[in-house]
């Protein structure tokens, strides 16, 4: 990517609009996936458990697996990781459906198909990031712009997969689905074939690769505070999305009307503040950005616990959620650019490990939180911790502009 209209605009580049529309295209695959998969078990067998118990055997290889596969990125390359991944989701997808209508689908093997997606998504997730570098270089501004238009893809799939997935559902069944979602994998790896190729390091990744870039990620002190600071962000909007319903109830008549509209606000402010940092990267450094997403978010949370109409309840989530990306896109651009290269997909699956350990925790506790304490006493408590975490990048900006 050396050419000079790539150098002047990278993110239009046709390489990056693969990537991002082959990344599109795969999040509504596994968003549809997501539904139509446990909706086909709880249709099949009535069980819910059994339904439960597929999506936590989907989910639970990415947090397990996702420092060994750094190791897996790093000797096969980000390119070719993520085509044999849309393969593999494909093959796989695909199998359910057809081993169901030949009759050698029992629970057991069903299982071990949905672990085996999971294994391929810890792998396939930890080599995204890796791609986007090697199609537009490694210009901090740039890389957070595109991490930002990264994310704005993935958010609009799971805004359209889901929604796409039950008319689908409902018009042909979830084991039909099934296929269009296998489709949905091929066509991502076959947007990708034409990406150019990417040297591979001469020595082979090892080990002692895997645990130094995580002694990196301790040791910098970067790194090290923008990882609390991600995660504590993490911890925290989970909580407030739990309590959108629960103010929808204990607020608003139980309106099933104001939970949707509270939900929609969170997706479209997320979406616009993708767009937003993808235009405000290339004119700040990510440190800064980082700093102001993240005190723009805290200011916002300040104002849930207040009784209000339900449209500027509406527009305080959009408003807040609008500054998260602020801090997440440069975030994962720092993971991405400050290690040395070698160390770079040992260090970005950590980060990634961590946060899908600390969601569904922290989904886990808010609903604890709220069956104990009133919502207004958990929200400004969360308002308490993001504000802290927005100091912290304040601080770390503050203190590097310095040195």
């Amino acid at each position: 990517m050396t050419t000079a209209t790539t150098a002047k605009v990278p993110l239009r580049s046709p390489q990056f609009c693969r990537v991002v529309a082959a990344e599109f295209t795969s999040s509504v695959g596994t968003q549809m996936t997501t539904l139509a998969l446990p909706w086909f078990v709880l249709m099949t067998s009535g069980s819910p458990a059994r339904m439960g118990l597929v999506f936590l055997i989907q989910i639970l290889p990415v947090p397990l697996l996702s420092m060994p596969a750094g190791m897996v990125v790093a000797r096969w390359g980000a390119r070719r990781v993520t085509i044999v991944g849309d393969l593999c989701s494909a093959a796989l997808t695909a199998a359910v459906p057809a081993l169901y209508l030949a009759g050698l689908l029992p629970f057991w093997a069903l299982l071990v198909i949905v672990a085996l997606i999971g294994c391929v998504a810890s792998v396939y997730l930890s080599a995204q990031r890796m791609l986007l570098i090697e199609t537009i270089g490694s210009d901090e501004g740039v890389v957070t712009a595109g991490n930002a238009l990264f994310e704005t893809a993935t958010s609009t799939a799971r805004l359209i997969g889901p929604a796409v997935a039950g008319f689908l559902i409902a018009q042909f069944g979830a084991l039909n689905v099934l296929w269009i979602d296998a489709a949905t994998f091929a066509l991502s790896a076959a947007l990708l074939t034409r990406l150019p190729r990417h040297d591979l390091p001469p020595e082979a990744p090892s080990a002692s690769n895997m645990a130094e870039g995580v002694r990196y990620l301790f040791r910098d002190p970067v790194l090290r505070t923008m990882s609390l600071a991600a995660l504590g962000y993490g911890a925290l909007m989970p909580v407030v999305m739990i309590a959108l319903p629960v103010l929808a109830r204990s607020r608003y008549h139980a309106d099933p009307h104001v939970a949707g509209w509270l939900l929609a606000a969170w997706g479209g402010g997320t979406a616009l503040g993708t767009l937003a940092v993808a235009w405000f990267a290339r004119r700040f450094p990510p440190l800064w950005l980082a700093a102001a997403g993240g005190m723009g978010a805290a200011a916002g949370l300040w104002l849930l616990p207040w009784n209000q109409p339900v449209t500027t309840l509406a527009l305080t989530v959009a408003a807040s959620c609008m500054f998260l990306p602020g801090v997440t896109a440069p975030a994962v651009t720092l993971m991405m650019l400050r290690p040395p290269e070698h160390l770079r997909p040992h260090v970005v699956p950590v980060f990634g490990a961590a946060v899908f350990i600390t969601s569904p925790i922290a989904y886990g506790v808010a609903g604890l939180l709220f069956e104990h304490l009133s919502v207004s006493t958990v929200l400004t408590a969360v308002a308490v911790g993001a504000s802290l975490c927005g100091l912290v990048l304040l601080n770390l900006a503050r203190h590097r502009a310095r040195t």
